[in-house]
């Protein structure tokens, strides 16, 4: 090798193991970044020139940037922090209307952000939405629709929701010659606000005949005020020599009026009464459906990505479904700083999909996030190593570089 070869060899050398430096740095300051994949840079030979003596080789740097690194998954305490365990990358917006350039991202520390219409939506650190699918009014989550920002709290509330159902199970007294009333609360159709009243349906229970096993409920409805309107309507309920519930076999109708000018029709499941002695009048449990409007008190995700509201007024509802997406090759996706990357032809067509199970091969963290892959034992090893290089090639250009001066003062 000439003297200039090794001149030009010892700099491009220099080059690529300052380049190599300038991503262990990257690293080192990164090592406490949420959701950062470490890169590598790599040696690779290239030929640097071709005479009649032989090919000359050099050294360049490849920069792989492993994305299919698992951070470790660390605990926070703040319920709508996110970590993904497994391949895959939250996606998200900067625009509301989802007319932004979509981001993918393994960052799951969030904030809320107000949208457009004035509600409160998550957001990541830097103010972009993160989106998911929407639930419908069941609960379920059709994941073949439009991605949308994931929203935490609604200016309008959960609306009431009118009774039509009442279970009720208690035990009469066997034999009494007396009479005994119970109530259950009930809910009235919601108005135009959404909001409804309480009211409660009081039932009289008097006994036939001793001995025939008969009782006749009547039926009154107490307003708001306190006043109790009764009822036309009437059921005769039999029990078994054993005290069990034998009739009326089929579940009551009532037309109950809630309000002025509205009624509600309510089944009455009475299959739960029984008749035993020496017991009393117990009640043993009412359930009803229906329920006031209510505000957010909370939400929180499930290990599924499931976003669900808990509301004022004891009620839970699945609100979204948190989006992730995957790609053939994710270390093609386009770095664009602070964990965040955009797509590029070359990491492949997006997978969009939902965990929807515990066998999936990504879960969902709620309430932690994802170190950086970042192992600084090794950074420090490999700049050392690095350093000496670099060190090494200086030396050698130092060297070719006081050849070629000797060899310029000798021809004067």
């Amino acid at each position: 090798m000439s003297v200039f070869a090794a001149l030009h060899t010892s700099s491009q050398a220099m080059s690529t193991q300052s380049h190599v430096m300038e991503r262990i740095s990257g690293n080192v300051s990164n090592v406490n970044t949420t959701g950062y994949k470490a890169f590598d840079a790599h040696l690779r030979e290239s030929v640097n020139h071709v005479t009649p003596k032989g090919s000359f080789v050099g050294v360049n740097a490849v920069d792989i940037r492993h994305m299919d690194r698992q951070g470790s998954v660390l605990a926070t305490g703040r319920g709508l922090d996110l970590a993904l365990n497994g391949p895959g990358f939250f996606v998200t917006n900067p625009a509301f209307d989802g007319s932004g350039t979509q981001h993918f991202t393994r960052n799951g520390a969030t904030t809320g952000r107000v949208g457009e219409d004035g509600n409160s939506y998550l957001a990541t650190v830097s103010g972009q939405y993160i989106l998911g699918w929407a639930a419908d009014a069941s609960g379920a989550i059709d994941t073949e629709s439009a991605l949308v920002p994931i929203q935490l709290d609604s200016t309008e509330g959960l609306a009431g929701e009118p009774t039509t159902r009442i279970a009720f199970e208690a035990n009469v007294e066997a034999g009494s010659t007396q009479g005994h009333s119970f109530e259950v609360g009930v809910w009235s159709s919601p108005g135009e606000n959404g909001e409804n009243a309480r009211y409660s349906l009081v039932m009289s229970w008097t006994p036939g005949a001793i001995g025939s096993n008969t009782w006749t409920v009547g039926y009154g409805v107490r307003g708001p005020d306190g006043a109790v309107t009764p009822l036309e309507d009437t059921t005769e309920v039999t029990f078994n020599s054993d005290g069990t519930y034998a009739t009326p076999t089929e579940t009551p109708v009532l037309t109950v009026p809630l309000g002025e000018g509205v009624s509600n029709d309510i089944e009455i499941d009475l299959s739960g009464m029984t008749q035993y002695g020496e017991t009393g009048f117990v009640e043993r449990r009412q359930e009803v459906d229906g329920f006031p409007s209510g505000r957010v008190s909370n939400v929180q995700f499930d290990g599924f990505g499931r976003l669900t509201a808990d509301y004022s007024n004891g009620q839970t509802r699945t609100l979204y479904q948190l989006a992730i997406a995957d790609f053939p090759a994710p270390q093609n996706l386009t770095d664009v700083g602070n964990s965040m990357f955009t797509y590029d032809t070359d990491a492949g067509e997006p997978l969009f999909f939902a965990v929807e199970n515990q066998f999936s091969r990504t879960s969902v963290q709620p309430g932690s996030l994802e170190a950086s892959t970042v192992d600084l034992a090794s950074e420090f090893s490999r700049m050392i190593t690095t350093q000496r290089a670099y060190s090494t090639s200086a030396t050698v250009y130092r060297t070719s570089d006081e050849m070629i001066r000797t060899a310029a003062a000798l021809k004067q």
